[in-house]
């Protein structure tokens, strides 16, 4: 299943899950932000070393690679 990590920015996908292997933390902290089973979110712009900058409702929220790499999305 693609992760968030491999989608391009401009893309719009919906997250299906949080890889279990996320550590209880930092899972928690991704569920409060809104990254939830059925969240839609955009692809804004990605960095130089990876990291997204994505769009979660009227929020704008930046990942690193290794966090982006645990949602797992769809379409």
């Amino acid at each position: 299943m693609p992760s968030l990590n491999d989608s391009r920015p401009g893309t719009t996908v919906r997250i299906t899950g949080i890889d279990p292997g996320q550590a209880g933390g930092s899972r928690r902290r991704l569920l409060e932000f809104g990254f939830v089973p059925g969240a839609d979110v955009t692809v804004i712009a990605r960095g130089a070393t990876g990291g997204l900058l994505v769009g979660l409702g009227d929020t704008r929220v930046a990942l690193d690679t290794r966090t982006a790499g645990r949602l797992r999305c769809a379409g």
